[in-house]
């Protein structure tokens, strides 16, 4: 049976940024061992059946030449997380694109399905969490958005804020933050990994 995730009967790209320095935590997240792979596998083995393509948007590729996967370099390096993002648009094959950091390990489904379906009427669908706080490394993008980016890079911009404000962006709240989490220092990552081995969870 057909399991790829579609938005108005069309399938989409998965695009994980890879690219971070990983200030924080000391060390490449993308790389950490979790449960006898890398996080970044970990992350993909949630959805690869899901999406018809896989790519992951990196600044230095030489680390991820053991996945099996399209890697993306940054068209322009250490311009950020935009910068990716839009490299990694440029490259996909589908119009409709869910973007992950790989420093958010769970992904709720259902959620997920809830996004790709307002991204029919939309160019960006964005989750906001606890705060009002905008997660745009776990949000769907427009293929059609990346020359917007990119008129905004050459300008010297690399925040994503103001990108929002100049196309249709939908905003979706996370009701239940439990499972939303970003790694962004050891002891995040410690935690993760009783969670882990307390519910066993594996993927």
């Amino acid at each position: 049976m057909d399991s790829l995730l579609r938005c108005e009967e069309s399938t989409l790209s998965l695009i994980l940024l890879a690219g971070g320095s990983s200030r924080r935590m000391k060390k490449d997240k993308a790389l950490l061992p979790v449960d006898g792979k890398t996080l970044i596998e970990y992350i993909i083995e949630q959805v690869k059946d899901r999406f018809a393509e896989i790519l992951v948007s990196v600044s230095n590729p030489d680390k991820f030449n053991f996945l099996p996967y399209k890697i993306v370099v940054d068209e322009r390096p250490g311009l950020g997380p935009m910068m990716g993002i839009q490299s990694a648009l440029m490259a996909s094959a589908n119009e409709k694109n869910f973007v992950i950091g790989c420093d958010i390990p769970r992904i709720n489904l259902n959620f997920l399905e809830d996004m790709v379906k307002k991204a029919k009427d939309s160019e960006i669908v964005i989750p906001v969490s606890e705060g009002r706080r905008l997660e745009p490394l776990f949000a769907i993008y427009s293929k059609a958005v990346q020359p917007k980016m990119k008129r905004l890079l050459d300008a010297g911009t690399t925040s994503l804020l103001p990108f929002f404000e100049l196309c249709h962006t939908q905003y979706m709240t996370i009701e239940k933050t439990d499972w939303f989490q970003n790694l962004n220092t050891d002891r995040d990552y410690q935690n993760f990994l009783k969670w882990i081995k307390k519910y066993c969870i594996s993927v």
